[in-house]
């Protein structure tokens, strides 16, 4: 045992020692623990440090209130979002939160109220001032409150506050979207196309969604599906419409149908516009029902473009379409054909039976020609009996081509030949066909119609129920009328077309009027005749123009004559058209024209066939008394080539025959003739009217005329239609100063 330890047990015995030994340890004990405190309070401060900087660099605003409102600390982030530049501005500026913070003071009462039930409020959201601008702000408010752990009174509350304008504008702006697209007539949508090619759906809206037929819980997210909707007979053109725009990165339009999820069938209008990202192609676009427009655009092309008794295509219609098939027999080679029909004798069935029966007849045509062709022509009306068939054929050589298109019309004409049944009655008819036949290497629609026209008119003038190929001779020959038509409307504007008068003698030879004969000195053929040209202007509406010319022109002529004594007593015969018979004017104005120059009605006669006769007996025997009336006398003009009736003629107000030249000819050789016109000539005298035989071209005819009792005579033997001034130095020479003249009217009627 070593000396220190053994002096400290002996010094441990002494109790002295031992207190101060214990006071030591106590002071070292002490300070120890004051050590210990010491640095936990350094700790503390130091924690509180901290989380007071955390607090000071927040970016959501923290703060401390009580109860009564009042704020009692704010971090600057706060004290920022009201405004203020410190914390005591701001606790110094605020007095009552409810009163000035919230736009709204009631949500103060509800915030308070909920904090008091549940001790916490989260994300309470307010609309609130900015406290010392007053610019109006939205906020997400959370808070806890603190109560005293003894009474468990509120002592304060405290929480944080984070701006969320912003968040809020968007939001507004995204309901207000939502509610746009909602109350829009079509939907919205995003689709992107991959770079390896495959599509998907980005966004569809509710509208969209609705477009298409899903409810408000499907997103069709899978293009295909939506593929799979649209029409097949439209799907091509959408799916080529879509590449088409992303390769040119132009927008997307197109119109198309499909058959929506609930089974409605819908025309809809898609226009996107594209965009390049990274991660492919998106097309940003909008698509809309189009069904109404659709609907509607359709009903405009019905009654623009298909007849409405048949519902057949149209004139317009069909020109379309023989231009589609010419551009598609130039692209292929093959050749088509046109089948122009025309119902012979229709208008009959029309006027008799009327209109209500024509039309269920015209239906029944219809059905029966799109029954006699292939799926792949074309059937159409263009006038009121007149239809046309577009043939694709699928013939190179025109022999073949030719040879199917007349079987195609010989089928049409079967079909046509077998009875109608018309409600109570049975209807038989017949058509007339011109097929013309083409390659596409024509000029146009408008020539292929025109020459399939003039065909059909070939196989009408064959007699009816034929068919006929188109001939280029007959178009050769209509360029020619053609040309002749515009040169005759240009004659009658420029009075280019003058009268010639034929010698009209008695039995003594001496002359007693003249026959006024139209005649046209054209520059290029020539003299022409009325047979020439006035078929034509009757069928191009001029015949009314051209009889009122030839009318002022006699009148005139007339009214010259009337002038010198020894032409004054002549007649003017002039032939009238069935157009100038019906046209309601021309009465006013034959009378003006008699009245202008004071002339005698009873020097014109007005000749007329029987032809005439034989349209609308009624009418034109009220317009013949009418005429007869007015002083004019009344020639029936080729008289025995019609069919007119002994009892029908006894009725008519007519002061002449013209015995008809062909009978004339050969009255020489024929006896039957030479009885023909001797029963003509009794049947004149015993009617009370004079006769006039026309075309005497020798002396035997005159000798034989004259003793069957024939007192007037016109032809050759005594001169050719000449000029007017011809005419009149003729009279002078051949008449003495008197001669017997015209009977004045009808004798004995």
């Amino acid at each position: 045992m070593s000396e220190s330890f053994q002096t400290m047990l002996v010094a441990g015995t002494n109790p002295a020692w031992l207190v101060a030994a214990a006071s030591l340890l106590g002071c070292l004990g002490l300070g120890y623990q004051l050590a210990r405190v010491s640095r936990r309070y350094r700790d503390v401060r130091e924690e509180q440090k901290n989380h007071r900087e955390l607090i000071d660099n927040l970016s959501e605003g923290i703060y401390r209130s009580s109860p009564d409102g009042r704020q009692l600390s704010a971090n600057p982030a706060l004290v920022r979002l009201n405004g203020y530049e410190s914390e005591a501005a701001l606790l110094a500026g605020v007095k009552d939160i409810a009163k000035e913070w919230y736009v709204d003071p009631t949500r103060r009462d509800a915030f308070r109220a909920e904090l008091e039930t549940n001790g916490k409020v989260e994300n309470f959201i307010s609309e609130v001032y900015r406290h010392k601008t007053r610019e109006r702000i939205w906020i997400s408010e959370s808070a806890r409150l603190v109560r005293d752990r003894r009474t468990g009174k509120p002592v304060y509350y405290e929480g944080s506050v984070r701006e969320i304008t912003e968040t809020m504008k968007r939001l507004k702006l995204q309901d207000m979207f939502e509610k746009l697209t909602s109350q829009l007539p079509g939907g919205l949508f995003q689709l992107l196309r991959h770079d390896n090619g495959a599509f998907s759906v980005l966004y569809v809206s509710k509208g969209l969604r609705e477009l298409l037929g899903y409810d408000d819980r499907t997103v069709p997210d899978n293009p295909n599906t939506v593929l799979h909707m649209v029409h097949n007979d439209d799907r091509a053109h959408y799916l080529e419409t879509l590449k088409d725009s992303g390769l040119k990165l132009q927008p997307w339009e197109c119109e198309f149908r499909i058959h929506a999820v609930d089974g409605v069938e819908k025309w809809l209008r898609v226009a996107a516009m594209p965009e390049t990202t990274k991660e492919g192609i998106v097309w940003h676009g909008y698509l809309s029902d189009i069904s109404l427009r659709k609907k509607t655009e359709m009903e405009i092309e019905r009654l623009a473009f298909y007849d409405p008794l048949t519902r057949l295509p149209n004139r317009r219609r069909l020109f379309d379409q023989v231009g589609r098939q010419m551009a598609l027999c130039k692209k292929s080679g093959h050749r088509g054909a046109i089948l122009f029909i025309d119902l012979d004798n229709f208008k009959t069935l029309n006027d008799t039976m009327g209109h209500d029966v024509g039309d269920v007849f015209l239906k029944q045509v219809a059905d029966r020609l799109q029954a006699a062709v292939g799926p792949q022509d074309s059937v159409g009306r263009i006038g009121g009996d007149e239809f046309v068939i577009v043939l694709s054929l699928n013939d190179t050589a025109a022999a073949t081509a030719t040879r199917n298109a007349i079987v195609a019309a010989n089928r049409v004409l079967a079909a046509l030949r077998q009875e109608f049944v018309l409600g109570h009655m049975i209807h038989h008819t017949s058509a007339s066909v011109g097929v013309l036949v083409f390659d596409g290497s024509e000029k146009g629609p408008e020539v292929l119609m025109k020459n399939a026209d003039m065909a059909m008119y070939q196989a009408k003038s064959l007699g009816r129920n034929n068919v006929a190929l188109f001939d280029p001779k007959v178009l050769r020959k209509e360029r020619k009328r053609f040309r002749l038509l515009n040169d005759m409307r240009s004659a009658l504007v420029d009075n280019n077309l003058e009268l010639h008068y034929q010698p009209q003698v008695n039995a003594a030879g001496h002359v007693v009027g003249a026959e006024a004969l139209l005649r046209w000195n054209h520059a290029e053929h020539g003299a022409l005749s009325p047979s020439d040209f006035v078929g034509l202007a009757e069928q191009h509406g001029l015949a009314e123009l051209l009889g009122r010319g030839v009318i002022d022109t006699s009148v005139r002529t007339l009214a010259q004559w009337k002038d010198n004594p020894r032409l004054a007593g002549l007649r003017m015969a002039v032939n009238i058209s069935l157009k100038s018979l019906r046209d309601p004017d021309f009465l006013d104005f034959l009378h003006d024209r008699l009245n202008a120059h004071g002339l005698d009605p009873q020097r014109l006669t007005l000749e007329m066939t029987e032809r005439v006769l034989t349209s609308d007996q009624m009418q034109i025997t009220r317009r013949m008394h009418e005429l007869k009336a007015l002083g004019v006398r009344l020639s029936l003009d080729d008289f025995g080539t019609g069919y007119s009736s002994i009892a029908y003629l006894k009725k008519l107000p007519f002061d002449e025959l013209k015995i008809d030249g062909s009978f004339i000819a050969d009255i020489e050789s024929s006896e039957s003739n030479r009885a023909l016109v001797q029963t003509m000539l009794d049947m004149a005298s015993t009617l009370g009217l004079s006769a006039v035989a026309e075309h005497v071209q020798t002396q035997q005819q005159e000798l034989l005329l004259k003793s069957s009792g024939c007192s007037y005579f016109q032809g050759w033997l005594y001169g050719r239609a000449m000029t007017v001034t011809d005419f009149a130095s003729y009279v002078l020479d051949r008449n003495p100063a008197s001669v017997l003249k015209f009977p004045n009217s009808r004798q004995g009627a």
